[in-house]
């Protein structure tokens, strides 16, 4: 598993206790600080939204998006379709270099298989040339002007052949090779936790994967899968959508906001309060928070599994952490 950092975001470990050959206890240790995002409490608006993703830069785009939202819904700035649009597709963008990465570089690690990092730099590249070309330099200031955009079609061209890409069928083959397919399955009963597989559910192929083997591995890795296909799309009609704007005023300096955006890892929502221009209150929710909890998915998955560190590796990069996680055998 990736080793924890000293990072500011914290970390997670995740232990595991062998009975009868099973998994017989799991515990999750976190020092991820859920309060962390009070650290730019008495800044000012655009202070904090201009450092946020720069700070949690797992998810900087998402971040940074929720935080301009949730601040110009609090000091009354007019929304704008196409900076709505130039900022869903940063936050696409980013979901899909963070699928790729744990397709292209965590799964076949685990796997024993080639790492693929051609797709990640070609997303990446994506990720940054949307910056360059349609986002522009200040585009983290509430209310900001957004510039005429220049074209993205060389960047957009590879992650529109990810559809086709034989990555995914190799991961899938290597499950099945393993015979770990339903590893980790959701119990009778137990929803999808967000994400991948709540977002993709009910997509044909991730239906017909929990009907065979349940809702483990096998139906989290088709869940990524479909956002691998489908996030390029989804990328490519928001662009389409962008349109040169002026900039915003404020028309107050007071107020409160909240703001929701999906991530790679399911729903992030901020909450701000700001007096006078200066952020009084700033809070996050991150769905790591519920996924690593002692009933969580993550849990409830490896409790009473087979004793397989692979399958177990897999199964918390599936659910994917939103920081570095390890996952250990205590000795018994």
């Amino acid at each position: 598993m990736t080793r924890p950092s000293p990072d500011i975001a914290g970390t997670i470990r995740v232990t595991l206790t062998p009975e009868n050959g099973r998994v017989g206890g799991v515990v999750i240790a976190s020092t991820r600080p859920v309060a962390a995002a009070r650290m730019f409490e008495g800044l000012q608006a655009a202070e904090m939204t201009r450092r946020i993703g720069r700070v949690f830069s797992l998810c900087g785009a998402a971040q940074t998006v929720a935080a301009l939202d949730a601040v110009e819904q609090a000091l009354g700035i007019a929304p704008a379709p196409g900076v709505a649009a130039a900022r869903e597709a940063a936050r696409l963008a980013e979901m899909l270099t963070q699928t790729v990465m744990r397709l292209a570089l965590h799964w076949p690690r685990a796997l024993g298989l080639d790492l693929r990092p051609d797709l990640v730099r070609a997303a990446l590249e994506a990720e940054r040339g949307l910056e360059a070309r349609v986002l522009g330099e200040g585009w983290r200031q509430p209310g900001a002007a957004l510039g005429a955009p220049g074209a993205l079609d060389d960047r957009l061209a590879p992650l529109m052949a990810l559809a086709d890409d034989p990555l995914p069928g190799a991961l899938a083959e290597a499950l099945a090779a393993r015979g770990i397919e339903g590893f980790g399955a959701l119990a009778p009963g137990q929803g999808p936790e967000a994400g991948a597989l709540s977002r993709n559910w009910d997509s044909p192929a991730v239906a017909a994967l929990r009907a065979r083997h349940g809702a483990g591995l096998a139906v989290r890795l088709a869940a990524s899968r479909h956002d691998l296909e489908a996030l390029p799309d989804a990328l490519a009609a928001a662009l389409a959508r962008v349109a040169e704007t002026p900039p915003r005023p404020a028309t107050r300096d007071t107020g409160r906001g909240a703001a929701t955006v999906e991530t790679a890892r399911g729903p992030l929502t901020h909450r701000v309060e700001i007096a006078d221009g200066i952020v009084t209150a700033c809070e996050t929710e991150a769905p790591t928070e519920a996924n690593f909890t002692a009933r969580g998915p993550v849990a409830t998955g490896l409790t009473g599994a087979p004793l397989d560190p692979v399958a177990a590796e897999l199964h918390v990069l599936a659910i994917d952490p939103c920081v570095a996680c390890s996952v250990e055998f205590a000795a018994g």
